[in-house]
C-alpha cells in the first residue's frame, strides 16, 4: 500500500504534521469510544479530519466512504476505517481544540519566517446557518399574527357572550376559539424567547445566529471573519461573530492576529464595512497600526461638512463664512447608532441660508465623541504610499473567500451554534492553509518538525 502513495503526496504531509502534534497539550480529547465498538486514536481521526477538508470532503458519511475506497484514506489510516459516529462524536468533543490548532499552525508557520508582517488585509463573509431561515422566529411576523389572533378571539368572546344571555340552556366554546387561544400563548412564548436573545430573529434550535446579509438575501447566518498576509496568503487569523455587520470587528480582528501570530503588521488595511471612530480611537489607544477605507461624505459644495471648522476651545463649529455653530445639545443612543453632539447655527438672517441647508431650525452638524479619531484615520492616508497599501486590500484577502466558498464548496455551516461554526471555520482556514504550506514542504523550505 505504501507504493500506491507518493512521497509528495498531501496525505503524507497531514500523516507527519499530525505525528508531530502534541495533542493533549493543545486540548484535543481522547475518546474511550463506545461499549462493543472499536477504538480508534485521536491522531488517525484528526488526520481524516484534517485531509479531508484539504481534499473538500466535510461530511462524516463521505470521510467514512472515503476511508474505505480512496488509497490516500487507506494509506493514512492505516486500512482502519472508522464509521460517520466516530468521525462525528472526534468533531464534537474537540471543538475548541480545533480552532486552536489552527492558531498553533499559524504560529508555528511565522516563528519560520514563512509570515511577513508588512501588510495583513482584514474582511469578512456572511455565510448561512445549518438552521432555515423560514422556520426561524421573526418578530414582525408574530406580532401580526397576534394581532389577528386578538381580534378573532375577541370576536368569539363576543359570540359566547350574545349565547349566554340567549335562552339555549347549554353552549360550548368552539374548538376554533380554543385552538386560538393556544396559538396565542404559543406566540407569545415565542416573543418572550426574541426578548431574551434581544434580536427580532431568532431559531428555537439555534438561538446564537442572526439575520445576516448574504448574496442569496438575508439568511439566518454567521460572519466569518479573516486577516491574511500579503507576502504569504496565509491566512493568520480566524473567527466567526454574530454581528450582522463589521463595525466592531477592526479591533478584536487586529488583536486576534497578534495574539496567533505573536506580534502586530507593520500596517492591516480593512474595507469601509469596518469604519468606526470608536474602533478607531481604540485602536490608537492600543498602538495598533490600521488603515480603513472610509467613505466619502455625500455632501459637496462650498458648506459641506469637511468644509466647517470645530474649535475646541470654544466647543463650537465655524462655516466658511465665520459663522458660529454652538452646542444645542447632546442626543442619546438609539437604534445602534452612536451618541453625539449636535451644533446649529441661529443666524435666520445668514445671505446663504438656502445654499447652506433646507432646514427650518438652520444648518446642523453632528459631531459623535470619536469625531477626532476619525478625522486622524482620514488624515493618516493622505500620504500617497499608505492610499497603495490600502488599494491592495482587495487582493490579498477577497480571493481566500472565492477559495473556500467557491472552489472548495463550503457556502454553508452544517453544525448548530457559536462554537460548531467556529470549529468549521477554523478548518476551512487551515484546509487553505495547509495546502498553501505544501510548496514549502516540497522544496525543503520547511518539514512537518516547525510543530514541534
Amino acid at each position: 500500500m505504501d507504493e500506491w502513495v507518493p512521497a509528495s503526496h498531501p496525505a503524507r504531509f497531514v500523516a507527519d504534521l499530525v505525528e508531530e502534534l502534541d495533542l493533549e497539550a493543545l486540548g484535543f480529547k481522547t475518546s474511550p469510544g463506545e461499549e462493543g465498538r472499536p477504538h480508534f486514536a485521536s491522531e488517525l481521526l484528526l488526520g481524516v479530519w484534517l485531509f479531508g477538508w484539504m481534499e473538500r470532503i466535510r461530511s462524516t458519511r463521505a470521510l467514512e466512504k472515503a476511508c474505505l475506497r480512496d488509497v490516500a484514506f487507506v494509506w493514512l489510516t492505516g486500512n482502519q476505517h472508522p464509521d460517520h459516529n466516530t468521525l462525528w462524536r472526534f468533531f464534537r468533543d474537540n471543538k475548541a481544540a480545533l480552532k486552536t490548532l489552527f492558531k498553533h499552525v499559524v504560529r508555528a508557520a511565522a516563528q519560520t519566517g514563512l509570515v511577513g508582517f508588512a501588510l495583513h488585509a482584514l474582511d469578512g463573509t456572511k455565510l448561512p446557518a445549518r438552521s432555515s431561515t423560514e422556520t426561524a422566529l421573526h418578530r414582525k411576523q408574530l406580532v401580526e399574527e397576534l394581532k389577528k389572533l386578538d381580534a378573532w378571539v375577541d370576536a368569539g368572546l363576543a359570540a359566547v357572550e350574545a349565547h349566554e344571555q340567549a335562552p339555549e340552556p347549554e353552549w360550548k366554546m368552539p374548538s376554533s376559539m380554543e385552538s386560538s387561544e393556544e396559538r396565542r400563548k404559543l406566540i407569545r412564548e415565542a416573543l418572550t424567547q426574541l426578548d431574551a436573545a434581544d434580536a427580532e430573529h431568532v431559531h428555537p434550535l439555534e438561538t446564537e445566529a442572526r439575520v445576516v446579509k448574504t448574496r442569496e438575501g438575508l439568511r439566518l447566518g454567521y460572519n466569518a471573519q479573516v486577516v491574511v498576509d500579503h507576502d504569504s496568503d496565509l491566512i493568520v487569523a480566524a473567527d466567526v461573530v454574530t454581528d450582522a455587520t463589521d463595525h466592531r470587528q477592526l479591533v478584536p480582528m487586529v488583536e486576534e492576529a497578534r495574539s496567533t501570530t505573536g506580534k502586530n503588521a507593520d500596517e492591516t488595511v480593512a474595507d469601509a464595512g469596518y469604519a468606526s471612530g470608536e474602533q478607531f480611537a481604540e485602536a490608537e489607544r492600543r498602538r495598533l497600526p490600521v488603515i480603513v477605507a472610509v467613505q466619502r461624505e455625500s455632501e459637496t459644495g462650498d458648506y459641506a461638512k469637511s468644509k466647517f471648522r470645530y474649535d475646541t476651545e470654544r466647543d463650537l463649529y465655524v462655516c466658511p463664512r465665520g459663522e458660529s455653530l454652538p452646542l444645542e445639545g447632546h442626543h442619546r443612543a438609539t437604534g445602534g447608532k452612536p451618541a453625539h453632539g449636535l451644533y446649529r447655527c441661529h443666524n435666520r438672517e445668514c445671505p446663504v441660508r438656502d445654499e447652506c441647508t433646507t432646514n427650518k431650525k438652520g444648518r446642523a452638524i453632528k459631531r459623535l465623541p470619536t469625531e477626532d479619531a476619525f478625522v486622524r484615520q482620514v488624515e493618516r492616508q493622505n500620504p500617497t504610499p499608505k492610499r497603495i497599501l490600502l488599494s491592495l486590500r482587495k487582493e490579498i484577502v477577497e480571493h481566500v473567500f472565492g477559495i473556500i466558498k467557491w472552489v472548495d464548496g463550503f457556502r454553508r455551516f452544517s453544525v448548530r451554534g457559536l462554537d460548531g461554526v467556529r470549529a468549521q471555520w477554523a478548518l476551512a482556514c487551515l484546509a487553505v492553509n495547509l495546502r498553501k504550506l505544501l510548496p514549502a514542504v516540497a522544496d525543503g523550505r520547511i518539514t512537518a518538525a516547525i510543530l514541534r
